[in-house]
C-alpha cells in the first residue's frame, strides 16, 4: 500500500461499502459546448500557495494549479487535483472557488487537509508511484456545485472531450483567465502507465497551470484529471511517440478505484448534469472566469496562518477580515 504524509479529516474515513464507486447506465443528452463550459465554470477552482515578502518582486516560482470539486460532506468540501500541484508540504494553500472566494488550507499546524493518491520518486520528483492525484478538503457553509463522475471506458476515440483550467499568462503578468479548450479522445491507454497512472490520450492543447484540470465528455461529466501537455524533449506522457501531439489525464475510475481501496467514504454526484447547475453558470461566469490579481487573492494566505486559528477563515479575497 503506498505510504501518505497526511490523511483526511475524520469525518471522511469510513467502509468502503458506504463509497459510491459505480456510475449507472442513464441516457444523459450530449450537451452543447457553452453548456459545459458553464458546468466547467462553477467546479473548476484554483489552487495556490500563500505568498510571503518578496515573492511577488522576485517572481519566485510559485505556479498556481487547477482543480475540480468532486464531493461534499455538509460544510465539507473535497477538491481532486494532481499530485504535482500541491507537491510542496507544510506550506499555506487556498483554494479559489467560482464565487471568487479564497479557502484556506491549513497545510502546516497539520497534514490532514491533503492526500495524495501517488508518491514522487526521485531528488525533483521525476516520476510519480501510483496516481498523479491528491485530495484537497476545504470548509465552507456555501453551496458550491459538484462536478457530475462520468465514466470514460464508454467513450470511443474521436469522441469529443473539453478541459477547463487556469493557464499562467505568458507576460507573467497577475491577471488570470480560466480557459476551455475542446480537443477528441485518441486513446485509452491499458493499463495504465506506471508513471502517475495516466491513461487518457487526447488532442486538446494545454498550457502549464491548467494541471490538475477536469476534463469533461460531451455529457458535461467529469472522466478524468489533465496532468500533462504535449511532450517536450525527454518529457513525455505514456508513449513519446503519441504524446508529441496529445496532451494526457488521469480517468476519474482509477481514481474512484483507488478512493475505494483507501476507504475513503466520499459520495459522488450520478448523472445527468442539474440544469441549474448550467443556468448558475452561465449566470456567473464573468465574475467565475476571471481573476484581475492571483497575487493579491493569495498573499493574504500568509498573515492569515500567523494571525488565525488553524482552519479559521475561509474568505481571504481582497482584503476582507478574518472573523
Amino acid at each position: 500500500m503506498m505510504m501518505f504524509s497526511g490523511h483526511l479529516p475524520a469525518c471522511v474515513v469510513g467502509t468502503a461499502a458506504a463509497l459510491v464507486v459505480t456510475i449507472p447506465l442513464m441516457a444523459a443528452q450530449a450537451l452543447t459546448k457553452e453548456q459545459v463550459n458553464a458546468v466547467a465554470s462553477q467546479t473548476t477552482v484554483v489552487i495556490g500557495q500563500g505568498l510571503q515578502e518578496g515573492d511577488i518582486e522576485a517572481r519566485r516560482e510559485w505556479n498556481p494549479g487547477s482543480g475540480v470539486i468532486v464531493a461534499r460532506e455538509g460544510q465539507m468540501y473535497y477538491v481532486l487535483t494532481a499530485l504535482h500541484v500541491v507537491r510542496t508540504r507544510e506550506v499555506t494553500y487556498g483554494v479559489r472557488t467560482s464565487d471568487g472566494k479564497v479557502h484556506f488550507v491549513d497545510d502546516v499546524d497539520t497534514q490532514e487537509n491533503i492526500m495524495p493518491l501517488g508518491e514522487e520518486e526521485g531528488e525533483f520528483g521525476e516520476s510519480i508511484r501510483g496516481l498523479d492525484l491528491a485530495i484537497i478538503a476545504f470548509e465552507s457553509d456555501r453551496d458550491y456545485p459538484i462536478a457530475v463522475m462520468g465514466d470514460s471506458r464508454e467513450m470511443d476515440p474521436g469522441e469529443t472531450v473539453y478541459i477547463s483550467g487556469w493557464p499562467n499568462p505568458e507576460d507573467d503578468s497577475a491577471r488570470r483567465v480560466r480557459e476551455f479548450v475542446e480537443g477528441t479522445l485518441s486513446d485509452i491507454a491499458t493499463p495504465p502507465s506506471e508513471d502517475g497512472g495516466y491513461s487518457l490520450l487526447y488532442t486538446n492543447e494545454t498550457r502549464r497551470g491548467m494541471s490538475g484540470g477536469p476534463v469533461f465528455n460531451v455529457r458535461g461529466e467529469l472522466i478524468g484529471i489533465h496532468g500533462r501537455g504535449r511532450a517536450r524533449e525527454e518529457t513525455y506522457c505514456i508513449d513519446p511517440e503519441l504524446s508529441e501531439s496529445n496532451s494526457c489525464g488521469i480517468q476519474t475510475q482509477d481514481f474512484m478505484a483507488r478512493a475505494k481501496g483507501e476507504n475513503l467514504d466520499l459520495a459522488f454526484a450520478e448523472p445527468p448534469v442539474d440544469p441549474e447547475l448550467i443556468a448558475r453558470g452561465r449566470a456567473n461566469m464573468k465574475e467565475a472566469d476571471t481573476i484581475e490579481d492571483i497575487y493579491q487573492d493569495f498573499t493574504l494566505l500568509r498573515s492569515l496562518l500567523r494571525d488565525g486559528p488553524s482552519g479559521g477563515c475561509e474568505s481571504l479575497l481582497l482584503g476582507e477580515p478574518c472573523p
